[in-house]
């Protein structure tokens, strides 16, 4: 005969609700950023799971939960295409816990629930490692940890609150461990929270490529690209284009960097600074550069020195060894008054040729430019000025163009972002004679008071072009300013600029809730940059920056973790003393009011005796003070049962409260 199934175990519904809760904190990042149907069949089978509970009903059969199962995998499978990698696993992961939940048949369930949900907060940070992460990581683990305790505490009706105390003093306790451990347990290079595959997909950044509309669609973006120290003032708006990649090689509508060859590679500043002649103050800078999964490095125009890890092309592109996946660190001097002391492009130089399908209008425009011009710069102001006077628009919402994207840009559509500008005069100028390229980067940037440092972001994109000048060199031109010369001084409003259609800037007429609003998140930046850089990007260097400080400059791994075991030896037993100390009961609200009881008793003469059992006190009160013994009973009773019984009655506490206060 077969063995009947167990019943299964029914948490009081205040508990279950809490584990719920819980669950939905730990699981939320994911839920936030999965696809909605799955978050919507997560939430169903959370529902689900909760009303079964409340009808007293039993947790779905085994049969039911391998359907559910097949059918939830099924569909991360049919939405990613996959089992492997950042995105399909972590959502895998937030299914099998909310299945977990619907199978809760014992109190084990119930903790390896909490063990999925610890789990499913480390996940998180897979993703991202903002500080409003990890505020809400707090949160969650004190939720977690509080429905914790509560599974190991008899008296489950007892108030939450207590076990939410209890959770935060057990997490305070750990703080002092977790601080020594993370300043001093060794460091190894590069993140704890990086995967390969999938991890980098949705970074945001300039690419060794340009098309018409790429930049305008990175403008779009509010998307921090970079923050800049300076070791004096910053410069001013004027010079502050941050140069990126270099694009010389172009098929009409698509730019690219064109191949620099080993021999062609200057790592050190020595090499570089051949290729320049100051003619102004060096300007020193920080940066810190956000992953954007690409080689080049930003630098304030022109960099004069080649950072740690990277390399100098001949056209001043600063190339790191490794892509730009994790936020990177660096030093640069820029001359951003400067020759480049590099000779003339030869007659077949790339940066002097153009697609041989060019719109001859393109042509016969620049060739009457530089028939009726006395110069090279007399070329350049020509063209600067057909910008200025021929209605042409600054835009964020350029139309698209076709297969001969210059000619329509310049002669039907008239409407473009930077890069329909800086595209179509580098064109311009290689078919008047001029050897030309583009230069993609960033203009601008947002001085942060609070964090003391310039903020660059995705929307202060930017192209321009740089034309080769007799005893000038590569020389900077911005046709942008011939259409909206306030780009220079000021930075696009994204907003106003996505509903308008034409490019707006930020004004002095701003109004004062906004400018508030704008300071509030200027704080907020510094203090996400203060936590990017001293717990995310706490790595070797810094930790040795951090030892010095406390006089041990040179230490090494081995005296390192012998200095970690010697503080964390008195520290490991102190906890050790407080957890093993003798407990004092009296907090639990049941032994307050039996000690209550005791006082009343002894008005009348009788004391508990050392050891005596309550039970053997109320024989006692029987025998000497049968009077007594009723009141004392019910006392006793109630008490019993919210020391001993497994899951005592909802209001059992209330009772022994009213039975201690009517003992007289």
């Amino acid at each position: 005969m077969a063995a009947a199934r167990p019943a299964d175990w029914q948490p009081p519904r205040g508990l279950l609700l809490a584990l719920a809760a819980s669950l939905i904190l730990a699981g939320l990042p994911q839920l936030l950023r999965q696809p909605g149907v799955l978050t919507l069949l997560w939430l169903i089978l959370l529902g689900w799971r909760l009303a079964l509970a409340w009808q007293g009903r039993p947790s779905p059969s085994t049969w039911l939960r391998l359907l559910l199962t097949a059918a939830g995998v099924g569909l991360i499978l049919i939405e990613y295409g996959a089992f492997f990698g950042r995105e399909p696993g972590s959502a895998l992961l937030v299914f099998l816990s909310i299945m977990k939940f619907v199978e809760l048949r014992r109190p084990r369930d119930a903790q390896l629930l909490i063990f999925l949900g610890y789990f499913m907060l480390g996940v998180a940070f897979l993703f991202s490692q903002s500080l409003w992460l990890g505020a809400w990581l707090v949160l969650a683990v004190w939720a977690l940890t509080s429905v914790w305790v509560a599974l190991s505490d008899p008296r489950q009706p007892l108030p939450a609150r207590r076990h939410a105390r209890l959770a935060g003093r057990l997490l305070l306790g750990a703080v002092p461990l977790l601080l020594l451990l993370f300043l001093l347990f060794p460091r190894i290079p590069g993140p704890l929270w990086s995967l390969p595959g999938d991890a980098h997909s949705g970074v945001t950044g300039l690419s060794d490529a340009m098309e018409p509309g790429r930049i305008s669609e990175l403008a779009g973006s509010e998307a921090v690209a970079f923050r800049v120290q300076f070791d004096g003032p910053p410069p001013p708006p004027a010079q502050r284009y941050w140069r990126g990649p270099v694009l010389a090689l172009t098929d009409g509508r698509r730019w690219e960097t064109q191949p620099v060859r080993a021999g062609q590679r200057l790592p050190s500043n020595a090499q570089a600074g051949r290729l320049l002649e100051p003619r102004g103050e060096p300007v020193r800078q920080t940066l810190t550069l956000e992953p954007h999964n690409q080689v080049h490095l930003l630098a304030l125009d022109r960099p004069g020195s080649v950072p740690e890890g990277a390399w100098l092309t001949p056209d001043l592109q600063l190339i790191s060894e490794t892509r730009v996946r994790l936020r990177q660190r660096y030093e640069v001097v820029s001359y951003p008054q400067v020759r480049v002391a590099a000779s003339a492009p030869g007659r077949r130089d790339i940066t002097r040729g153009y697609p041989a399908d060019l719109d001859p209008r393109v042509l016969a425009l620049a060739r009457g430019w530089r028939a009726a011009a006395d110069s090279p710069q007399a070329i350049i102001d020509q063209a600067l000025r057909h910008f200025n006077q021929e209605n042409f628009i600054y835009t964020l919402t350029p139309p698209r163009l076709g297969a001969n994207p210059v000619g329509e840009f310049l002669f039907e559509t008239r409407r473009g972002f930077c890069e329909h500008y800086a595209a179509a005069f580098t064109l311009l100028m290689r078919a008047a004679g001029l050897p030309a390229r583009v230069v993609t980067g960033y203009l601008g940037g947002e001085y942060n008071a609070a964090g003391d440092y310039l903020l660059v972001r995705q929307s202060d994109a930017h192209a321009w072009t740089e034309v080769w000048l007799p005893g000038q060199g590569w020389t900077r031109v911005d046709p942008t300013t011939a259409i909206a010369p306030e780009r220079i001084e000021s930075r696009i409003e994204v907003g106003a600029s996505r509903d308008s259609g034409a490019v707006r800037f930020w004004a002095d007429d701003t109004p004062g809730w906004a400018l508030r609003l704008h300071e509030l998140r200027q704080t907020w930046d510094a203090v996400n940059h203060r936590w990017n850089q001293w717990v995310l990007d706490y790595g070797p260097e810094r930790q040795r920056d951090f030892l010095s400080r406390l006089g041990l400059p040179d230490v090494s791994w081995r005296g390192l973790g012998l200095t970690l075991l010697l503080l964390l030896i008195p520290l490991l037993a102190l906890l050790a003393w407080w957890m093993l100390r003798p407990r004092e009961t009296a907090r639990d609200p049941a032994v307050r009011l039996y000690r209550a009881f005791c006082r009343r008793l002894a008005r009348h003469g009788i004391r508990p005796e050392p050891g005596e059992t309550p039970r053997q006190l109320l024989t006692r009160i029987r025998r000497t003070r049968p009077a007594l013994a009723p009141a004392a009973g019910r006392v006793i009773q109630r008490y019993q049962v919210l020391r001993y019984r497994r899951q005592p009655p909802r209001d059992a506490l209330e009772a022994l409260r009213r039975a201690v206060r009517a003992f007289r």
